[in-house]
């Protein structure tokens, strides 16, 4: 039995090295997974670099505020009233400092961001919070691009992969059986090997494996590029890989059965590529908008437009209210408030009422996200993209704890500045040495394993109907 098995798969090892549309097929798809594999590993690698030169820049920054201020204030505590010469001045250098200088708050990438950095430039992950109202003008880092050249750019390695590597397995597995028998070679193909399934094991197995290899020497390109990736992502990547694959490759082996041209069992793995890629997913989205509708984005603009009016309009109450509310930190000069202790009031409002409600976001796509895990097995590009976020570190529920976390240390920046600006205090070295720092999100867990068994069991309900209905194979 297995020198049989060695010869049969021998002789369909030559016989696909002898095919020259299928080396085509393998050329083509090696050219497009290393030239996207490198486009992401470099971009991965860029951008941990960006993420450096964040921290690099910001003691700079701190550095050179240092040196313009004084070693100490002449006042022994942050709520004392006002001790120092220049009290306007004072207020100024500290809202400079509290508007712009802040220890970045970043989303770490994991070890899986060669597989695509594009969820990291699309959202906030990189966030500096500021006393202002961030959510209306904090904007400074963001660079103005057009989105049509952005769409034209190399689509990650994940998504290269989920599109092409189903297509390529179609193209060399697809209508092989129905080309044989319009050949006049599927009987020759039983006489010389009786056990036709010991025939479809190889035939499959050697095209199945050598799209696998493709892509896992291109995957192992992407990660080798990325300096911090790790071996255990890479592991997970590899595993899903092969499920991923082997869903493909049965897929074609039942098409196989059916009574039609080879031409016809094409287009109907090019049709369940469709169905499964495109279709399925958006069916998924339109479930999962009727359980977890997005809040209103045209709500939200004219709730943040309604908040900046009734903040201009109540800036003179709302300074007032602060200081009854803050009896200690009242200074003793001037008697009339201008920009920015003036404005100190009315960003805190801003903040109070629009805060939460962009964080609703970030919640909603969350808890979206989550719903979608639990119908992954339908599609398995949509498994493979998910898995690609994960591995990264951009999936939706980890970006929403950031965010929150990011809220939480915004809070704690303006409970440090805040006082020293409202009370003309302003900031001295020791203040710097003592900033709130962004303490980061909980350590993210490995989660590759419900992918890999989502495509697994994909995999295993295609291999039992394929087991089920071997039979047919022999007709013709």
């Amino acid at each position: 039995m297995r020198r049989a098995a060695v010869a049969v798969a021998g002789a369909e090892w030559r016989r696909l090295l002898a095919d020259r549309a299928s080396l085509w097929v393998f050329v083509l798809l090696a050219i497009v997974l290393l030239a996207s594999a490198l486009s992401s590993g470099l971009d991965a690698r860029a951008w941990r670099t960006h993420l450096q030169a964040l921290d690099s820049d910001w003691q700079r920054r701190i550095a050179t505020h240092g040196a313009n201020l004084p070693a100490a204030v002449p006042t022994a505590s942050p709520a004392s009233p006002l001790q120092a010469a220049d009290p306007v001045k004072a207020a100024k250098a500290a809202f400079d400092i509290a508007r712009a200088d802040a220890p970045p708050a970043v989303l770490p990438p994991l070890g899986g961001l060669a597989l695509g950095s594009g969820g990291f430039k699309l959202h906030a992950c990189a966030v500096r919070v500021t006393v202002e109202s961030r959510h209306t003008d904090a904007r400074r880092e963001d660079r103005l691009a057009n989105p049509l050249l952005q769409g034209l750019a190399m689509p990650q390695f994940a998504t290269v992969v989920a599109l092409l590597v189903p297509l390529a397995v179609i193209c060399l597995c697809a209508g092989m059986v129905q080309q044989g028998r319009e050949q006049k070679l599927w009987r020759l193909t039983l006489v010389q090997c009786p056990r036709v399934g010991l025939w479809l094991t190889a035939a499959l197995g050697l095209r199945a494996a050598a799209v696998w290899c493709i892509g896992a020497a291109a995957s192992c390109l992407a990660f080798s590029l990325d300096p911090g990736a790790t071996f255990a992502a890479l592991v997970w990547w590899l595993l899903a890989l092969a499920g991923f694959v082997a869903v493909w490759t049965l897929v074609c082996a039942l098409i196989g059965m059916l009574p039609v041209s080879a031409p016809s069992a094409v287009l109907l793995g090019i049709g369940a590529w469709l169905l499964t890629t495109f279709a399925v997913p958006a069916a998924l989205g339109w479930m999962v908008d009727r359980q977890q509708a997005m809040p209103s984005r045209l709500a939200a603009i004219v709730d943040i437009r309604d908040a900046q009016q009734r903040a201009e309009a109540d800036s003179d109450r709302l300074l007032a209210q602060w200081y009854a509310a803050h009896p200690e930190r009242a200074p003793g000069a001037p008697a009339t408030h201008t920009w920015p202790v003036s404005f100190m009031p009315r960003y805190l409002a801003l903040e109070a009422r629009i805060g939460p409600r962009m964080q609703a976001f970030d919640d909603t796509r969350a808890r979206r996200y989550i719903a979608l895990q639990r119908w992954t097995w339908l599609s398995p590009a949509l498994s493979m993209a998910m898995l690609a976020d994960e591995l990264a570190g951009i999936d939706a529920p980890r970006h929403a704890r950031y965010t929150a976390a990011v809220g939480r240390y915004e809070a704690q920046w303006r409970a440090f500045f805040v006082p020293r600006i409202m009370s003309y205090r302003g900031v001295d070295r020791e203040d710097l040495a003592r900033m709130p720092r962004f303490s980061g999100i909980e350590p993210a867990t490995a989660r590759g394993w419900r992918y890999a068994a989502a495509l697994s069991a994909m995999a295993a309900a295609a291999g039992i109907a394929l087991f089920l209905l071997r039979r047919r194979f022999g007709a013709g």
